[in-house]
């Protein structure tokens, strides 16, 4: 009568297993060495300001709506909830301009994502700042001018700034620009 196991055992031997203890532990030593030591990409004396959006601009060009037999050919799941997210079409560019201390810093047209650009614009800015108190501006637009009825966005303060501080102006549609 045959004693063997009809299946082979997957346990791995103590060697494989020492070894993956091994791996964890340079692995977590590596991760803290990193973590006490962080990189700086800017000076130590400068400050950093980011802007950060994501953006939904008006339509340029709306394309049709689809029709209430378009709609009931579509499969329940894929029609819009709301008719106002149903619309589609190009929409217009985004326009940033960020002045500190009545300097213009940087002026920058943003491009709606998506390959007929109907989606939200995004963006991210690094601006190197230099420490002290300053007049912050930072204004966003919808491309277009306001004869055309686009939407503006403007925050003004006065602003502190340390050595090494990041400061960090985002959007919302509620509220607008922000500093944090």
């Amino acid at each position: 009568m045959n004693t063997q196991p009809i299946v082979e055992s997957r346990r791995p031997s103590w060697g494989r297993l020492a070894g993956c203890l091994a791996l964890l532990v340079v692995v977590s030593w590596g991760l803290g060495a990193f973590a006490a030591f962080p990189l700086m990409l800017s000076g130590e004396e400068e400050a950093v300001l980011v802007i950060a959006f994501k953006h939904v601009a008006a339509f340029e060009r709306e394309d049709r709506g689809r029709s209430s037999e378009e709609m009931e050919k579509l499969p329940r799941h894929m029609r819009p909830q709301n008719p106002e997210r149903s619309r589609t079409g190009k929409r217009v560019d985004t326009l940033l301009q960020v002045e500190l201390d009545g300097r213009r810093l940087i002026e920058k047209t943003f491009r709606p994502s998506g390959l007929r650009h109907d989606g939200p614009t995004f963006a991210y800015e690094e601006l190197a700042v230099s420490p002290g108190r300053h007049r912050l501006v930072v204004s966003l637009a919808d491309a277009g001018g306001p004869e055309k009825g686009s939407r503006r966005w403007r925050f003004e303060k006065e602003v502190e700034i340390r050595p090494s501080q990041v400061l960090l102006v985002e959007f919302s549609e509620e509220a607008g620009l922000t500093l944090m």
